[in-house]
């Protein structure tokens, strides 16, 4: 395995068939705003690549700690155990106290016995699902009888799609007010600014897209990533008066058909979380649309010390204050 710099590793990645928007230029600018050299990259053999990935270094409580948001692979159909064991097993012995993966590879099991077999393990505790939903564009998208009552609503109100194809500073910024609005209603916080998600959009795999009302106000909006003809949904946003008039199911449909047109192929949901509590009705709004429930390879965690392993749950779950999934 080879320790890389970022300019050698995305020039590497950027013929690669899978790169997940967790391993792009665009999400490690994103998220570098502050420190450029926060990330870790690495490459199974930078003369002949097959899998490569960046990390996320951190120090906490005296320990030094690498998060892998999934890999990148010259082709997703030719994996073999052997390449994910050889790798993780590598990247165990750098030096790190612990190692945290979460791969949204879809589930293989050749990926599991391979990064199994390099040391890693299922966390004591999950907190990001591994479930999603997968539309293939090239069939006709069915929809429940919730979401068909939504779409006759949005007939009365002259919503318009208005995908942002040429980006402006105004885009930005509406997105922004929308989000805020959005996150303040939910309150809730992810530290989502005007700077971080210039930069983002900056990069070309990333897009965003707009519904407004008949006076040409967004009142809906989404951020995609979409690469080798797949894309997904990263960031969505409908404000209060968008919510009244059903604009996010309006939204999801013309985006669908906007990117069947472009050529896409496959539109990944973003994870799902069905559960007994409030995040349900994310779900249902999601499972509304008809598609293929994907399980992705999810989480792995090594720890150079067994009592890391609990240590981690309880920091997670109790100072962190995350929600199992």
């Amino acid at each position: 395995m080879d320790i890389i710099d970022k300019n050698i590793f995305f020039s590497i990645t950027q013929t690669f068939d899978y790169v997940p928007f967790t391993q792009s230029e665009g999400w490690w600018a994103y998220n570098s705003v502050k420190d450029e050299n926060r990330y870790a990259f690495f490459v199974d053999d930078a003369k002949q690549p097959s899998i490569a990935c960046m990390g996320y270094k951190m120090q906490k409580f005296g320990l030094k700690m690498l998060e892998i948001a999934g890999e990148c692979l010259i082709d997703r159909n030719n994996l073999s155990s052997k390449k994910i064991r050889d790798f993780y097993k590598e990247i165990a012995q750098i030096g790190y106290d612990m190692v945290e993966v979460n791969s949204s590879l879809p589930y293989n099991a050749l990926y599991e016995i391979g990064i199994r077999q390099a040391g890693f393990l299922r966390p004591a505790g999950l907190f990001s699902t591994p479930l999603t939903i997968l539309l293939d564009l090239r069939k006709p998208i069915e929809y429940d009888k919730n979401w068909q009552n939504n779409l006759r609503r949005t007939e009365k109100h002259q919503l318009t799609f208005a995908p942002a194809t040429h980006l402006t500073n105004k885009d930005i910024e509406d997105y922004l007010f929308m989000h805020n609005e959005m996150v303040n209603r939910k309150q809730f916080n992810d530290g989502l600014s005007y700077d971080k998600l210039k930069i983002l959009l900056c990069n070309s795999y990333f897009k965003l897209f707009f519904v407004e009302d008949e006076q040409h106000k967004r009142i809906a909006g989404m951020l995609i990533y979409e690469r080798n003809n797949n894309a997904i949904s990263i960031l969505s946003t409908v404000s209060a008066e968008g919510k009244q008039k059903s604009a996010a199911y309006f939204r999801d449909r013309e985006i669908y058909r906007f990117l069947k047109e472009q050529g896409v192929l496959f539109f990944d949901r973003g994870r799902i979380s069905p559960a007994a509590h409030k995040k349900n009705n994310i779900f249902l709004f999601k499972n509304g649309v008809k598609g293929d429930y994907l399980l992705y390879c999810g989480e792995f965690s090594w720890y150079k010390r067994h009592i890391y392993r609990p240590l981690m749950y309880f920091v997670k779950k109790y100072l962190f204050k995350r929600v199992e999934l």
